[in-house]
């Protein structure tokens, strides 16, 4: 998630560009998204995307079962989206590891968080 100087959350400022940028660019258009599926104004898309479009695709299927809880987010919706993306990418990280521990004899450690981008003057942040 970016947040720019002023606090606005999903901008953020860029070294040698003049004006403050959306942040992140593949959640928000995940976002919007879902947010026409839960408004009504459009419908799950179940044709398959081009490859190159594909992991775009699965962001927004990941982030789909929590378009009631973004959309009752209201203003603070562009806070509540990178919990609700660490959230999917949990669980989708849990199963990964799942089916794939099987072989591993010393354990396993997985580190995740939310980064939190701020502008070329700022230290960015991950939690």
């Amino acid at each position: 998630v970016g947040v720019a100087a002023d606090g606005t959350v999903g901008k953020v400022e860029r070294s040698g560009v003049s004006l403050i940028d959306s942040c992140c660019g593949s959640a928000i258009a995940a976002s919007n998204y879902v947010k026409g599926i839960t408004d009504g104004g459009a419908q799950i898309n179940i044709r398959l995307q081009e490859f190159t479009d594909f992991q775009q695709q699965a962001v927004q299927e990941l982030i789909l079962p929590h378009g009631k809880r973004l959309s009752e987010a209201g203003d603070n919706r562009m806070v509540e989206l990178p919990y609700a993306l660490y959230e999917s990418q949990d669980l989708l990280m849990g199963e990964i590891v799942q089916v794939g521990c099987n072989g591993i004899k010393r354990g396993l450690a997985l580190l995740g968080g939310i980064q939190i981008n701020t502008g070329p003057d700022t230290l960015d942040y991950f939690v």
